[in-house]
């Protein structure tokens, strides 16, 4: 079982609390000095976007945990190795990152908005406000970038658990939809354009907040200046001469000042709105003036204008990297499948265009590679048609070989059986002689069996076997066969008990190959079925197909092993009868020729052979499609 597959949520929400906490602790600390923030506003506006950001992160990773579950039944698929994964499923597990990444931004994102503007301190204005929560959401932002990155680290290290035909298909799947050309576009924009963004716009954010800061000290000099330079008393006859029409410019400049009789020390205070209260003492009485703190907003129109810019030309430049990427990966894509191919085969592979065109180095590099592998490939490749030319060639000989020394036998032990039968109806025999005869007649037969069945796995093997048909009974075909059968195992005396089920059709057979092909089975059970009796028994199933069944009965002939002795690409091992494994061989070819099958059956006392034969066309519903669906199998005789 693996542990990327089953840890994969608490991975995922681990991180992304981390990242949460990291991202309050970041803001917490640098907003102030980005800002120029002191005193309380500074630790009140910090406070309330690191509880922003934390808030709004664990909620983002409570979501994530959420939605993840509803892939709790693929992931513990993934986990211990299932082939019963869907590719739909593994199509929109693929696409879930960026989901978890945006239920991760947007209660973070609404967190800050929340805790810097709905429910700000008292002590912030509401541009400060604005400031902080435009500050907050770039920072965030900026994180999340890395948070997307270990998220796809780990749903890739979950994916590649997948069964490789699976994947196959949903890349195939991807492929038809165009899905994976406009993924790498709009991922390389993103890449490009979304660093730029956050970089301009934290500049201009940045740069607002020291002109405003700037603007904040100059408002405050000028304050001072008033209330000294306009508001103190003069010497002359009228002392206050003059005040009051300072204090109506004042307030035009937007200043609001009046004098007191009591005396006070200096002293700057903010408001809850923003504006700020200075309070200077004068030679008679002191002096307060209401100004606003600054007249800058949190984002000027030229910041605006050059942040839209810089993210235009960002915007452009990453949709003209992202398409020469996927241009260069579809080219190497190409160069790829057409590994294992003619194509490589006959040298004409593009991995060298791939290598001069690519515009990116790690496309280049996978050219060079795909070069070099495909050189080696072709190498294979010609030494892989050497060898299957070298082994046709062999077989060729070997079946040329096996039919000249078979009929150079095959004319002497005609002789032989033909004399024998001569001596038998010609000569007086005593008992001894006559059982001798007899053996020699029933291993001559089955020499001369052996002899056609090889004669015929060389016609078979060179494709020179021309099959005759034409109409036979089901009863006249199994009786031939059995007949055949006892021949070849003559020295085993067991009844065969032959039955059929309901009305059996006409078949059109080769009257000769079939029914020795049977014969070689009903000879095979003969010898080794332990059951007092051979049954083989023949039925039809789904309206068009007819199986006889030869049953076995054995204790020590696995069906295993039978099933392999039935494989025409397995030699026989140690100890096999060869030409009993060469007779089962030529019996599937033969059935096979026919439009047949020749399998191996478990039954409760041991196994049996099953021969199925078309007597008429199938119906269209039954045909085998080119491309099963998942979970469904071809179809075999004994499931049907």
């Amino acid at each position: 079982m693996s542990a990327a597959a089953t840890r994969l949520v608490p991975r995922v929400v681990g991180i992304e609390i981390g990242f949460s906490l990291g991202s309050a602790a970041l803001v917490g600390i640098l907003t102030p000095y980005f800002l120029l923030l002191n005193g309380d506003v500074a630790a009140q506006g910090a406070g309330a976007l690191a509880l922003g950001v934390a808030t709004g992160g664990v909620a983002g990773s409570l979501f994530a945990a959420l939605r993840l579950l509803r892939y709790r039944y693929l992931l513990r698929a993934l986990a211990v190795g299932s082939q019963g994964v869907e590719p739909r499923d593994l199509l929109l597990f693929s696409d879930e990152p960026k989901r978890v990444l945006a239920g991760w931004l947007i209660p973070s994102g609404a967190g800050i908005a929340a805790f810097t503007v709905g429910l700000r301190p008292p002590i912030l204005d509401l541009t400060t406000g604005i400031t902080l929560c435009l500050v907050g959401a770039v920072i965030t932002a900026a994180a999340s970038l890395p948070l997307f990155a270990l998220i796809r680290a780990a749903f890739g290290a979950t994916l590649e658990l997948a069964p490789h035909e699976v994947m196959r298909e949903v890349v195939e799947d991807a492929e038809r939809e165009q899905a994976l050309g406009q993924r790498v576009s709009r991922r390389m924009l993103a890449a490009i354009m979304t660093p730029v963004v956050f970089l301009a716009l934290g500049a201009a954010l940045i740069v607002s907040a020291h002109v405003r800061r700037a603007d904040e000290r100059d408002r405050e000099e000028t304050a001072r200046v008033f209330a000294r330079a306009a508001l103190e008393a003069g010497p002359g006859l009228v002392p206050l001469s003059g005040i009051d029409a300072a204090l109506e410019r004042g307030r035009a400049l937007g200043f609001s000042a009046r004098r007191n009789s009591t005396q006070a020390n200096y002293a700057v205070m903010r408001g809850d709105d923003g504006a700020a209260h200075l309070r200077a003492p004068l030679d008679t009485g002191s002096a307060e003036i209401r100004f606003s703190g600054s007249t800058v907003g949190f984002l000027s129109l030229s910041s605006v204008i050059v942040t839209l810019l810089a993210a235009a030309v960002a915007g452009y430049l990453g949709a003209e990297l992202g398409g020469s990427l996927g241009s260069d990966l579809r080219s190497a894509t190409r160069n790829v499948r057409e590994l294992g191919t003619d194509v490589v085969v006959s040298g004409l592979t593009s991995g060298a265009r791939i290598v001069r065109s690519a515009r990116f180095q790690v496309i280049a590099k996978l050219g060079l590679a795909i070069e070099r592998l495909a050189q080696r490939f072709r190498v294979f490749a010609k030494a892989q048609e050497r060898a299957i030319e070298a082994r046709k060639a062999a077989a060729r000989m070997r079946g040329l070989f096996f039919a000249s020394v078979s009929h150079d036998l095959k004319s002497p032990l005609n002789a032989i059986l033909g004399f024998t039968e001569l001596v038998r109806k010609t000569e007086p025999l005593s008992a001894g002689q006559a059982e001798s005869l007899n053996v020699i007649e029933h291993r001559g037969r089955e020499l001369l069996a052996l002899i056609e069945t090889i004669l015929d796995a060389a016609r078979v093997e060179a494709g020179q076997v021309k099959l005759v048909l034409d109409e036979t009974e089901v009863a006249t075909l199994l009786n031939d066969a059995t007949q055949k059968g006892r021949e070849l195992a003559a020295e085993f005396e067991k009844p065969v008990v032959i039955e059929t089920t309901g009305e059996m059709p006409t078949l059109r057979v080769d009257h000769v190959r079939m029914p020795r092909a049977i014969a070689t089975l009903v000879a095979h059970a003969l010898r080794t079925s332990e059951a007092p009796t051979v049954r083989v028994t023949a039925s039809v199933r789904d309206s068009y197909l007819l199986i006889i069944e030869v049953e076995l009965e054995s204790s020590t002939f696995s069906m295993t092993r039978l099933e392999s002795m039935l494989d025409p690409n397995r030699d026989p091992g140690v100890g096999e009868h060869r030409g009993l494994a060469l007779g089962l061989r030529l019996a599937r070819a033969v059935t096979e020729l026919h439009g047949g099958r020749l399998d191996v059956a478990a039954r409760p006392r041991g196994g049996a052979l099953l021969v199925a034969l078309p007597f008429r066309a199938p119906p269209i519903s039954s045909i085998p499609k080119a491309r099963l669906p998942k979970g469904k199998r071809a179809w075999h005789p004994e499931r049907s």
